[in-house]
């Protein structure tokens, strides 16, 4: 496959316009049309609707984008290892969520680095769906978030279990004025609507991650937050904890393909590990730090 013609055709599904792609790839806009007709006629299907106002994906476009961003994902990556000098004699991928990287992803991805030298380590921040998805498609080895699509071949380790509160900004004199409903998940969603009583609140939606701290903070509104995201604002003053409001368990899960296991599993011990001690939480002999030989994953 082109790899010149599958930018093409994201660029113009995400702009909705040849003349706008034309601008993202670098190239005359003759130069976008007949890359998207060659693209075309090698799948045997036509991929846009074309009309004055842009262009738009048809049924066959719609269904190819997903593997055309794989496709470019996968060439990138290869493009990346290829480049991976020769004393790295090991590599991983790891993705996390946005607001766990500054929380304690950073930290572990240089204590991990420290420890196995001989790792080379991509890592990536997205969203809880892009990771499921890049987790699914084989373009991340480990991913580490708080809502993981959990299927038949995949296998996860909790790496610590946070809490969804209550918190509001205390320019609030009533939580309740300023409640608002923040996505955490269908199940969660469910159980925070059979134990909390929100007759009333803004009206507002959020589904923003860990952002929503911060929303919640500038927009002096109330709702429920990871306990871990939320202390520095609450150490602050900037946010107030509802303390006769129920609490949910939210964990943090380290999420990996089966396949992988031998791999990718004890990356998720070490990290289990380093959050225990960094909560002062004493292990067990099945909680050991891990390092990396030639042959995989060995314990230290």
């Amino acid at each position: 496959m082109d790899l010149a013609q599958l930018r093409t055709f994201v660029a113009a599904a995400e702009t909705g316009s040849f003349l706008a792609a034309a601008a993202v790839v670098h190239a005359s806009s003759s130069a976008v049309t007949e890359r998207i007709a060659a693209l075309e006629h090698r799948l045997g299907a036509r991929l846009f609707d074309r009309s004055r106002k842009g262009c738009s994906l048809t049924a066959a476009g719609e269904a190819f984008l997903p593997r055309a961003r794989t496709m470019m994902s996968v060439w990138d990556i290869s493009r990346a290892e290829a480049a991976i000098p020769p004393q790295f004699t090991d590599k991983v991928r790891i993705g996390g969520q946005f607001s766990l990287w500054p929380s304690f992803l950073i930290d572990w991805s240089e204590h991990l680095r420290e420890q196995n030298p001989q790792l080379a380590m991509t890592l990536i921040a997205g969203s809880a769906n892009r990771l499921n998805r890049d987790l699914g498609a084989g373009l991340v080895d480990l991913a580490i978030l708080y809502k993981p699509q959990l299927g038949p071949l995949l296998e996860a380790r909790k790496v610590f279990t946070d809490r969804l509160v209550l918190v509001h900004s205390p320019q609030l004199e009533r939580w309740q004025d300023g409640w608002v409903d923040i996505d955490w998940g269908e199940d969660l969603r469910m159980q925070i609507a059979g134990s909390v009583d929100l007759v009333g609140g803004s009206g507002v939606q959020l589904d923003l991650g860990g952002l929503a701290i911060r929303w919640l903070e500038d927009a002096k509104a109330a709702g429920y937050v990871p306990q871990h995201l939320a202390q520095q604002a609450l150490a602050a003053g900037r946010l107030i904890a509802v303390d006769d409001m129920p609490s949910f368990d939210f964990p943090v899960l380290a999420v990996w393909h089966s396949a992988q296991s031998k791999r990718v599993e004890p990356l998720a011990c070490s990290l289990a590990d380093f959050m225990a001690q960094a909560a002062g939480v004493p292990h067990d002999e099945t909680s050991q730090s891990y390092a990396l030989s030639s042959i995989g994953f060995t314990r230290a």
